[in-house]
């Protein structure tokens, strides 16, 4: 596989697309997305802990990216949708 120097040319590609796709997730966040702005940056946090470990402890940045990165940010997304459908039925409900 492909490398720069310790890195590896599709984790640095995840990072870079993580850290851009920030722009947008920031820039329009609201209150009620608030959950789904967690979850992305768990994620992106994520990617940096699979670039770091490669440099520095990696077995607390691979422990780091599996559990924050991954697993943290499946839970989130996973909540972040139950409340958003609680929401929109409510809404409906109430129509």
């Amino acid at each position: 596989m492909a490398a720069i120097g310790a890195f590896g040319v599709l984790e640095v590609v995840g990072l870079i697309v993580a850290v851009l796709g920030l722009f947008p997730v920031v820039s329009q966040y609201k209150e009620s997305t608030k959950l789904f702005t967690v979850g992305y940056l768990l994620l992106v946090v994520g990617m940096v802990a699979t670039n770091l470990e490669a440099v520095v402890l990696p077995v607390v940045l691979n422990a780091t990216e599996h559990v924050v990165g991954i697993g943290l940010a499946g839970v989130t997304f996973l909540f972040a949708a139950y409340q958003r459908r609680q929401g929109m039925t409510a809404t409906e409900d109430t129509a």
